[in-house]
């Protein structure tokens, strides 16, 4: 799954290279949302984060939804996750509108589909500059 920033604006921070690879400085909202990422499984039951990275402009996730009596829809999940996120991200910037309005999802189909997804996650700081949400400046 994708959640992006409202007109894609670069709230989680920078990436710098560094010799010959590239990391991701998270800004103070990036740590917030790498925060409430960690806490989605506390939050909500049979919820699994199972990869993550957190780009300068959008989120990339892959989360495992266990079948339970309760289970809450992928849009609740999300609208939880962004709220917390904008809460505590409006506690030092007020008024900061962080996200745009919706988010993509891909559902898992087998196992190599899997393992495409985690290796996309895994190299998606090294190909920032060639991401579709990379912004030249």
């Amino acid at each position: 799954m994708t959640i992006n920033c409202k007109e894609n604006q670069y709230f989680f921070g920078e990436i710098f290279s560094d010799q010959d690879t590239k990391q991701i400085v998270l800004s103070k909202i990036g740590e917030i949302a790498v925060e409430k990422i960690n806490e989605l499984s506390s939050h909500h039951a049979g919820v699994e984060v199972l990869d993550f990275v957190v780009m300068p402009n959008h989120i990339h996730m892959l989360i495992s939804l266990q079948k339970q009596e309760k289970t809450s829809t992928l849009s609740a999940i999300i609208g939880s996750y962004k709220s917390g996120v904008s809460r505590l991200a409006r506690q030092a910037f007020p008024g900061l509108e962080l996200w745009q309005g919706s988010f993509f999802d891909h559902v898992i189909r087998d196992e190599n589909d899997l393992l495409v997804h985690y290796e996309y996650i895994r190299m998606n700081v090294e190909r920032w500059q060639k991401d579709k949400y990379f912004i030249k400046s």
